[in-house]
């Protein structure tokens, strides 16, 4: 509870600092949640992961989601879709920028996001060179900025104190919606357990026996980022 507390304290005293050197951006238009939408959310394997047999992981979706639909882009993708059923969230890997910050952001992610009327950015877990991170994650997000003024950052689902820093930094930055997350870790039943079955592509079962899997948030987890981000949306409706 304790690291918990502490967590959450690092978020508010960031978004809480004053910014005298920027100048009040005006606000964006608000969403329509009625019309079709395309939300893009950039991630790393908890958002989707292809098929890797090395670690025994047989499946192309979020990680450690025992099928597609229960990972947390289907599962935020269902829940606007009560809104209009042609509303769609399409998943995109970018652990290639956590591993390498200055990598060229338009040939990664610029295909995939044109158009987009909202864009996740749901990354960092992978980050091991966190200067660099912290110099280039300002970059992305500005990126994203030119495509749709509808950006929201989400914070590290494993707790990390300095990573969670340059998020909520970026975020209040450009007055952005921000979204905890390493709350849920701390939940319980949210990571699966080897022996669990997951789902193949084929649509089969087998069990989980890696520990490289049992690290990411399991069907329950994924339900509750789902319901964190559909908060924050629902806010740039308002």
């Amino acid at each position: 509870m304790k690291r918990l507390l502490k967590y959450i304290v690092v978020a508010v005293a960031v978004l809480g600092a004053a910014s005298p050197t920027l100048e009040a951006k005006p606000k964006a238009e608000k969403l329509n949640l009625k019309r079709p939408l395309k939300v893009v959310c950039l991630g790393n394997s908890i958002t989707r992961h292809g098929y890797l047999p090395d670690v025994e992981w047989y499946s192309d979706w979020g990680m450690a989601a025992s099928k597609p639909e229960n990972d947390y882009c289907h599962v935020l993708e269902r829940k606007l879709q009560a809104y209009n059923k042609h509303t769609s969230v399409h998943p995109l890997n970018i652990y290639a920028f956590e591993k390498n910050p200055t990598c060229d952001i338009d040939s990664l992610i610029g295909k995939t996001c044109a158009e987009a009327d909202i864009i996740v950015l749901r990354i960092c877990e992978n980050v091991n060179d966190i200067d660099a991170f912290r110099k280039n994650f300002p970059r992305l997000v500005e990126y994203c900025l030119g495509i749709t003024p509808h950006v929201i950052v989400s914070g590290a689902f494993w707790p990390h104190e300095k990573k969670e820093r340059i998020l909520v930094s970026a975020a209040e930055r450009h007055a952005l919606e921000f979204v905890p997350l390493s709350w849920i870790t701390y939940q319980s039943d949210v990571y699966p357990k080897k022996g669990d079955i997951l789902y193949d592509i084929d649509g089969k079962q087998y069990p989980i026996t890696k520990e490289f899997i049992i690290t990411h948030p399991n069907d329950k987890g994924m339900r509750a980022i789902a319901t964190a981000l559909l908060r924050a949306i629902k806010q740039l409706a308002k």
